[in-house]
């Protein structure tokens, strides 16, 4: 699969590269300019670079470390996400070596990447002081973990970075920053951060064979509610196996985990654990009337016979084969998907945004999985000064060259297969939420829709009251952390 996807990513690369070269030709001739004049004028958009936006330095070829992490979610990608050994000719192999090169050769510095328990090794590096690693990239729950008992710097601390830049996720600088400091961030020095968020596929053959609008229309007209993607899901409803029982051998209007819809479909129309005050204070915000509603309705359409809702997080790929095979009208998965199960599925599908609560409702919002991993610098390193410096180079050179080969030119032109799911993708990266209540959680308060939905209860207040005095005191305590 590995080699199959490269080889595809390759040949979609060289494609563009034909095209965007056609159109730079057409595009001189009509506007008759000179050749002169058309370098002059890309020289002055050209875009900034490390080397453009960082002080000079020569660190003596002395090794830069990324500890990662190996997660079989993302198959074989993780491991190459950093370091690659030579050029094969594969766009993201290529893309990550001309990046580490770029940096290496800018800066005299050796970029290396192992991948293991992140936690238990930057957790023993700091207390030994050694300062073996630079860079950590692991699991939500490890790096908030790492985070919370003091093993991580202060971003806004260390030198030369710059948390204002295009090169670091803006959603999660807004939200992981609590009085100044912020110790977890997102960007594309990982390329695979985003890859695990939530997402909406639909199959488009069955839409038209049910004669059904297509959910794209509905969010042109702004009436993709959950009231309108319900409707949706009710029509169908096939024992396709004529066993006479609700199995994974029948057609469903929805395929979902209790996470993929007690969570997201909760998180798309706004279903915050915390409200947060201008003086930095929280209240509980689980327990409301809305809630209440959005749970009836998210338990009452997943425990249907139009609904197959699995409650084991290791069968999740499961559903995505089923949907693949042309058994789901809607699958509630995640972005890796289409890449591992999709390309070859038969039948068109498309991607859509999770559905509003309300049409008066501001934007349409996803959130990121318990499973994407998070970038954190550990709180000792060998060289502070060079750590800041090459971890701002290495993120701005994945800006301008990672994001678009594997983003731009890989996903949304080669596994989407239509212009309408590539829009959708752009509106569900710009909405994409990356929560600080969900990121330091308290997982029995925090994943609460997901366990009532799987449960098939409407229980709210109860379960809300029996969590509240362990729930404030679990975020008193992450908020302490973010104190002088």
């Amino acid at each position: 699969m590995h080699k199959r996807l490269f080889a595809m990513l390759l040949a979609a690369l060289l494609t563009a590269s034909v095209f965007t070269g056609c159109n730079q030709t057409a595009s001189e001739t009509t506007a008759d300019t000179t050749a002169a004049e058309t370098i002059a004028e890309e020289t002055e958009t050209k875009p900034l670079r490390s080397a453009d936006l960082l002080p000079a330095a020569d660190f003596g070829g002395a090794d830069y470390v990324i500890i990662g992490r190996e997660y079989a979610k993302l198959g074989e990608l993780p491991a190459m996400e950093f370091v690659v050994e030579e050029l094969t000719g594969d766009i993201i192999n290529d893309t990550i070596f001309k990046r580490n090169q770029t940096v290496s050769e800018n800066f005299n510095v050796n970029i290396t990447a192992m991948t293991g328990d992140a936690g238990a090794l930057v957790k023993t590096a700091v207390t030994a002081g050694d300062g073996a690693y630079d860079l950590s990239w692991a699991h939500v729950n490890t790096m908030s973990t790492l985070s919370l008992n003091g093993y991580l710097a202060n971003y806004y601390d260390v030198p030369h970075i710059d948390m204002t830049g295009d090169w670091w996720n803006q959603l999660a600088v807004e939200s992981l920053t609590q009085n100044g400091k912020c110790f977890l961030q997102m960007n594309y020095i990982p390329f695979t951060g985003v890859m695990l968020s939530h997402v909406l596929f639909f199959n488009m053959d069955m839409v038209t064979e049910y004669g059904m609008t297509s959910p794209y229309d509905h969010v042109n007209e702004n009436t993709w509610t959950f009231d309108t993607f319900a409707a949706m899901v009710e029509t169908v409803s096939v024992d396709k196996n004529g066993d006479g029982a609700q199995d994974d051998g029948d057609i469903y209007g929805l395929l979902s985990s209790h996470g993929t819809s007690g969570v997201a479909f909760a998180v798309g129309m706004d279903v915050q654990p915390l409200a947060f005050t201008a003086d930095g204070s929280f209240s509980l915000s689980l327990l409301s009337d809305r809630n209440q509603s959005i749970l009836e309705s998210i338990v009452s359409l997943t425990h249907t016979p139009a609904s197959w809702l699995i409650t084991d997080y290791s069968k999740e790929n499961d559903l995505a084969k089923m949907f693949a095979a042309g058994q789901g009208l809607f699958y509630s998965g995640f972005m890796t998907d289409a890449y591992q199960f999709f390309r070859d599925m038969e039948q068109d599908y498309g991607l859509i945004v999770f559905p509003k609560w309300e049409a008066s409702d501001d934007s349409y919002i996803t959130t990121v999985t318990g499973g994407t991993g998070l970038l954190g610098i550990p709180k000792v390193t060998a060289d502070t000064d060079r750590t800041g410096l090459i971890t701002e180079a290495l993120a701005i050179e994945s800006y301008y060259d990672v994001y678009p080969a594997v983003f731009e030119t890989v996903i949304s032109s080669k596994l989407l297969r239509d212009e309408d799911s590539q829009k959708m993708f752009r509106l569900l990266m710009d909405g994409l939420e990356i929560s600080f209540a969900r990121t330091y959680k308290h997982a029995q308060y925090t994943d609460l829709f997901a366990d009532l939905t799987a449960a098939g209860s409407t229980e709210l207040a109860s379960k809300v009251a029996s969590l509240e005095k362990a729930a404030t005191e679990h975020y008193n305590k992450v908020l302490e952390s973010f104190q002088d």
